[in-house]
């Protein structure tokens, strides 16, 4: 940066990451005026390949390997007798233990970053982290197996040692093709990124350099926009210089992301102020594009920000409030084992509270009303009636409040120990709830609050639930809705399987003791 000569190895070099669609013009900015259309999901075309570079490869591939590790293990310690054992132990004997050490290293290497997406570790810090997830992981089985299988299962030491070394050095291999066959689609452009640099400066050439060195990286920038930050001295090395792509300003963003669609925002720009930043921000996650930002080192990160290594370029990746795709299909298949698991071993018991409403008031067991979920999606929400019948018409008129005359006196019952609730159980079944989420609201209420309540509709980015963490704080009933929504975004941004167990848990003990169900 700050050259007096263009150097024409570099600009060749910039040449092959940016896109040959991108002309560089300056007239995008006078295009009418449009709003940005959020995106329901990504419509980006992918290669067919595209899923072999998914984290749930990542996650087959460590399970087979962590599998093959164990039964090279026994056969070394017990078919090849390396050294001679005093006691002969079957393969059969140690099911038990394999069926605890899969799911609970994989736990562990998940724990430790190695499934996270867009995160390209070196090998050295992949094996680094690879090699303390299993050690963790061996020992956590071990340690678990001595209470759960004590008498059922045989056990050597030696062999675990060596099911820790073929872990390791199995899964080890395996992720290291998996990086050579990333590189190998990346430097061919099959599964190339688009990406769009917010700024023209030394930051910003920066970025290009790195990524035009590193074309595995599979990024193919779309253009740039113009920032506050001041390009160098020699007009060739500033990425806005001859063949680079300025497609506007920070004032015709809408414009540039509805024209381009990029599939990346990189943030290059440390003039940028804290208004604007949060206005990128904002527009990239309208259209669900990754954003990233070139850290400036005198800036203090932000709490939900996470700083994201392309193989030596630092960018700080601005946390997405939106779940994985990975993560969706654990917590999907979490609700539904658990959902169903619920509904079959209390059937009897739900037949008795059906034919309990029944006898106790006039009017059907069961109440549907409708609800807002996920985006906005209307759906028939299934509760055990609490409500008179002639209440049923006037329920939507206004909150539930505490001694409400409409609720019966088993109804009251019903709602002391959230009962009125379990009928969600199918809700979640068919995919309109989630066992643990923010409780969804009535269309009415959504209405006003998405204009009264800041930042309201962050809540309607994952599905609602059964039960939720501003339900477990406290947050129920008539409850201030401003207070109610802080808790559900924190759960929003911050899920994870253990969270949702943790809430369930914590929904047990307060349908016991909450004072504050009705």
């Amino acid at each position: 940066m700050g050259t007096t000569e263009a150097d024409p190895r570099r600009a060749v070099r910039r040449e092959e990451v940016l896109s040959p669609e991108a002309a560089p013009t300056r007239e995008l900015a006078s295009l009418p005026a449009q709003p940005l259309v959020p995106r329901p999901v990504p419509v980006r075309r992918r290669s067919k390949l595209a899923w072999t570079l998914s984290p749930g490869v990542l996650i087959v591939t460590d399970g087979l390997a962590i599998l093959a590790a164990f039964l090279l293990a026994h056969g070394l310690r017990f078919g090849l007798a390396i050294p001679p054992p005093a006691v002969m132990h079957s393969l059969a004997s140690y099911t038990g233990l394999v069926t605890i050490a899969i799911p609970t290293i994989l736990i562990a290497i998940a724990a430790s970053g190695l499934y996270q997406s867009g995160n390209l570790q070196s090998v050295a810090e992949q094996a680094s982290r690879l090699l303390i997830a299993v050690a963790a992981g061996v020992v956590l089985t071990v340690a678990v197996g001595v209470f759960t299988l004590r008498g059922t299962a045989e056990s050597s030491r030696l062999l675990i040692i060596y099911y820790g070394i073929f872990s390791v050095a199995l899964a080890g291999s395996g992720r290291y093709a998996w990086a050579l066959w990333r590189d190998f689609l990346g430097r061919r452009g099959i599964l190339a990124r688009t990406c769009l640099v917010i700024g023209t400066g030394p930051a910003a050439e920066r970025v290009v350099e790195h990524l035009a060195r590193s074309p595995a990286l599979g990024y193919r920038i779309v253009g740039f926009l113009e920032g506050k930050s001041t390009p160098d001295a020699d007009p060739t090395a500033a990425p806005a210089a001859g063949q680079q792509p300025v497609l506007g300003s920070l004032d015709s963003l809408d414009t540039v992301l509805r024209r381009v669609y990029p599939d990346e925002l990189i943030i290059a720009d440390p003039a940028l102020t804290h208004a604007e930043m949060l206005h990128i921000f904002d527009r990239g996650m309208m259209i669900r594009a990754r954003i990233r930002v070139f850290p400036d080192l005198f800036q203090v990160m932000m709490s939900d920000a996470s700083l994201v290594n392309l193989q030596g370029l630092p960018l700080i990746g601005v946390k997405s409030i939106e779940l994985q795709a990975w993560q969706r299909t654990v917590k999907r298949w979490f609700d539904v084992v658990f959902a169903s698991a619920v509904l079959i071993v209390w059937s009897p018991f739900l037949l008795l509270l059906a034919l309990l409403v029944k006898l106790n008031s006039h009017g059907p067991a069961l109440f549907v009303q409708e609800r807002l979920g996920m985006d906005g999606k209307r759906f028939h929400v299934i509760k055990f009636r609490s409500m008179t019948r002639d209440a049923e018409g006037q329920a939507g008129q206004y909150w539930t409040v505490r001694d409400d005359p409409r609720v019966t006196p088993f109804g009251r019952f019903l709602r002391r120990f959230s009962l009125d609730e379990v009928p969600q159980l199918v809700n979640v079944i068919v995919g309109d709830m989630s066992i643990v989420g923010p409780r969804p609201e009535q269309p009415r209420f959504v209405d006003r609050f998405k204009t009264t309540v800041p930042d309201y509709t962050k809540r309607l980015r994952e599905k609602a639930g059964m039960t939720g963490w501003a339900q477990v704080n406290g947050l129920r009933g008539d409850i201030s809705i401003e207070e109610r929504t802080k808790y559900d975004i924190y759960y929003v941004e911050h899920w994870s399987l253990w969270l949702d167990l943790k809430i369930i848990f914590r929904s047990v003990l307060r349908i016991v003791r909450d004072p504050s169900a009705y």
